[in-house]
């Protein structure tokens, strides 16, 4: 469970402009608390750590922090990091808020009083600072850590859950639940959030929509009691595995859409060996298995009597199976299309509204200095048409 991770690209499916770019993570699982230990973040780490491993990350990592290893572990990764790298955090664990600022504390943690939190914790913000630092382009902060903590009654500012943070640009934030939100530890191998994000992290798609497929999924494991959230915007697009080309892809399912339709009503194996040939996974992949099964088991049976031939009737259910089964993929990608044009829009109308507001924090700037220098002005003429005043006068006898 946790709630700030980092990306990872696939080294499958890695793009040649990705391939070139420096991936670093930094990966911290905390479950062996002396005061309420949890059951799942060192194997979300671990995993996380794994999956990110094979998809190119050089990866720090550590399970059950202490104390004495926070600096050297923030050392090691700050030494890794370089400007235009690609930055990954994720952390399972408690977490924290005091005063707005979220807090990661270590396991062998003691926390008496509010003056223990930044000395036995991972201040989230320590983490930001070295990202900003290092001048990366794009980071991914993941974070399963929105337990209910053990440290809520030994101090009045600590808070439900986690804040909300305003991330830079260039900056993705992602959390297990809610701010001021709990989530589970979980009963299985994984927390309900790393075990969904497990998942979907070999999705080629951008990261924005990535992210909403996680809610969703989230969403409909808990029956709705945990919802992920999401904040920041990244320049340009981010994919675990690499980008997919859209066009390629298109095009890709055109030629598979054409081959079936070619072979829709055949009554011969090879046809539907040579679509399986050739789409091994393709939109029509089960239908030419299940066909082609039937074709195999029919060509084995006794040949039926004159006027019991039901090929006709056999073909025309399959044809109807594949239209259908052809509108719902083509209704997929259209939606698909309609959700990437919406969050491009939505991107375009953010950088339009800050270039305007930064146009006018130009031009109130410009104009003060003007004020000023015209006060400045102003002040210096008048004191220049006053006659001078006279500090001394010679007494008269």
């Amino acid at each position: 469970m946790g709630c700030f991770f980092v990306f990872a690209f696939n080294t499958l499916g890695y793009s040649a402009e990705a391939s070139q770019e420096r991936r670093v993570a930094l990966v911290v699982g905390n479950a062996k608390y002396e005061a309420s230990p949890l059951t799942n973040p060192t194997n979300d780490s671990a995993d996380v750590a794994a999956k990110l491993k094979g998809y190119g990350f050089d990866v720090v990592y550590r399970e059950n922090l202490k104390i004495r290893q926070i600096g050297s572990m923030l050392r090691e990764f700050k030494s890794k990091l370089s400007p235009g790298a690609t930055a990954l955090v994720f952390y399972a664990g408690h977490g924290l808020q005091v005063r707005g600022e979220n807090y990661f504390p270590v396991v062998d943690a003691d926390i008496q009083s509010e003056e223990d939190i930044q000395n036995q914790s991972i201040g989230l913000k320590q983490v930001m600072d070295i990202l900003e630092e290092a001048k990366t382009r794009t980071n991914i902060v993941l974070l399963d850590a929105c337990r209910n903590n053990p440290f809520e009654r030994k101090t009045r500012s600590l808070s439900r859950g986690l804040a909300s943070v305003n991330a830079p640009s260039g900056t993705m934030i992602a959390y297990s639940t809610r701010p001021g939100s709990v989530a589970e530890d979980g009963v299985g191998r994984n927390g309900l959030y790393t075990e969904q994000l497990l998942k979907v992290m070999d999705n080629r798609k951008p990261i924005e929509q990535v992210l909403k497929q996680l809610v969703s999924s989230v969403k409909t494991a808990s029956k709705g009691r945990q919802e992920p959230w999401s904040e920041g915007s990244l320049e340009g697009d981010f994919c675990f595995g690499g980008c997919q080309d859209e066009t390629a892809e298109k095009n890709k399912l055109a030629a598979d859409v054409a081959l079936w339709e070619s072979i829709i009503g055949s009554t011969s194996v090879a046809d539907y060996e040579r679509y399986l040939s050739a789409y091994p996974s393709g939109t029509f992949a089960t239908l030419a298995k299940k066909t082609l099964d039937n074709l195999k088991t029919a060509a084995n049976r006794p040949v039926p009597a004159q006027g019991q031939d039901n090929t006709n009737a056999i073909n025309a259910a399959l044809l109807k199976q594949a239209e259908e089964i052809k509108k719902q993929e083509f209704a997929r990608i259209e939606r698909e299309k309609a959700e990437r044009e919406k969050f491009l829009a939505l991107s375009e109308e953010k950088l339009k509204l800050e270039a305007i507001s930064r146009q006018k924090l130009e031009a109130e700037l410009a104009k003060a200095k003007q004020d000023a220098e015209n006060f400045r002005k102003n002040q210096t003429a008048q004191e220049s048409s006053q006659p001078p005043k006279k500090l001394f006068v010679s007494p008269s006898f």
